[in-house]
């Protein structure tokens, strides 16, 4: 089957984007100046990426809220209007459908963002356990979503949309009908980079004109297109998971770093398949790790503990920020402690490389300081 394009797969092209297929979508690998500009100036100044390809569903009615709770692992009774928050949706036996955010508009109205992997088949999930009375849209080919993040994202907003659209923003806090150029959008304070930035919701109609707009006024700031490797190289320094690696229907939502995003006090599809599981003892568990050496491990490679196989390798970058650092995330059988010692090995080698278990970040995150840190005029 051919590979979808998003609503700038032209604009890649011009602009030089060396193209692949992920997900199901023709998307930018990096553009002319490579991988590693990219990521820089996204740390450095500020990135744009095409998100577009992203799934977004509109849920309405009185029973939004309960149905919510008990379709996402986080206390989404916790969320305020205007706030977004991170979630899994699991399957009956405690396997991750999909990790998504939710943004609440109010008591009776919400957004779902998911992946775009399965977009389709994460819609009817969301049919399949929905009451009868509850509205569901896929508006995912009426939105497009573009993110811009690092350091110089909010004076690039407060440029084209004034200091007003983002004057007490928090993190993980989104402001709809803010006006930029006479585009209506929705800003959101969240992002995928560990770096303060937005991401933009707009109608699709405004795909291109806003995408050039930002490229065009954030060419003083810095701003740089960016595509899915820099993009993975700053999740993964971020300490973020990505759905099909870290995360899998298959494998049990449990023992990872991000257990921040499950509420064992709510009840939620698949809490008692979890529940089971740690009472009859965890056997699936997801570490960060750094390498020893300038190569890095290979999603499928093997991991040996003590000598052990004990596990296989989930995602494995080079890290820009890190002085090309190797990282990246394990699924073994054993809990292991921080700065434990352990070996990689590739399929049908004897050769071994050393490394060791680490915390998440491996950045520093900037994603949750005050706005004022960026933007004189707001302090």
């Amino acid at each position: 089957m051919e590979a979808k394009k998003t609503l700038l797969y032209d604009e890649h092209i011009e602009l030089g984007g060396k193209m692949a297929d992920f997900a199901g979508w023709n998307m930018p690998l990096w553009y002319a100046g490579g991988q590693s500009k990219e990521h820089h100036a996204t740390r450095n100044a500020c990135g744009l990426f095409d998100i577009c390809h992203m799934g977004e569903f509109e849920i309405r009615g009185a029973e939004a809220l309960p149905f919510l709770s008990r379709l996402l692992t986080n206390n989404i009774e916790k969320l305020q209007d205007g706030q977004a928050m991170y979630n899994f949706m699991l399957n009956e036996q405690g396997g991750v459908v999909d990790d998504c955010i939710l943004y609440r508009y109010d008591e009776e109205y919400f957004m779902l963002v998911v992946n775009a992997g399965d977009i389709a088949g994460d819609f009817e999930w969301l049919k399949k356990n929905a009451p009868e009375n509850l509205a569901l849209a896929d508006i995912s080919d009426e939105i497009a979503k573009i993110d811009l993040q690092g350091p110089a994202a909010p004076g690039l907003i407060a440029k084209v949309a004034g200091l007003e659209s983002i004057r007490g923003l928090k993190f993980f806090r989104f402001r709809p009908g803010v006006q930029i150029h006479g585009m209506e959008v929705l800003l959101s304070r969240t992002g995928y980079t560990g770096e303060v930035g937005f991401e933009i919701y707009t109608h699709s109609d405004n795909a291109v004109k806003l995408w050039n707009l930002l490229l065009e006024e954030g060419t003083q700031l810095g701003c740089m297109p960016c595509g899915l490797a820099a993009r993975d190289t700053l999740r993964t320094e971020a300490g973020l998971p990505l759905y099909g690696h870290e995360l899998m229907a298959d494998k049990p939502a449990l023992a990872h770093p991000w257990m921040f995003a499950m509420d064992f006090d709510t009840d939620f599809i698949g809490k008692a398949a979890l529940e089971t599981r740690k009472a009859d003892g965890i056997d699936y568990h997801v570490c960060p790790f750094i390498m020893e050496g300038r190569r890095k491990a290979m999603p499928g490679w093997e991991v040996l503990v003590d000598g052990k196989l004990a596990g296989l390798v989930l995602s494995g970058v080079i890290a820009p920020t890190m002085e090309n650092t190797p990282i990246g995330f394990i699924g073994i059988n054993t809990a292991l402690e921080q700065d434990a010692t352990i070996q990689f090995r590739q399929p049908g080698r004897d050769h071994t490389m050393d490394g060791h278990i680490v915390a998440i970040p491996f950045v520093r995150p900037t994603s949750r300081k005050k706005l004022s840190n960026f933007v004189d005029e707001l302090k």
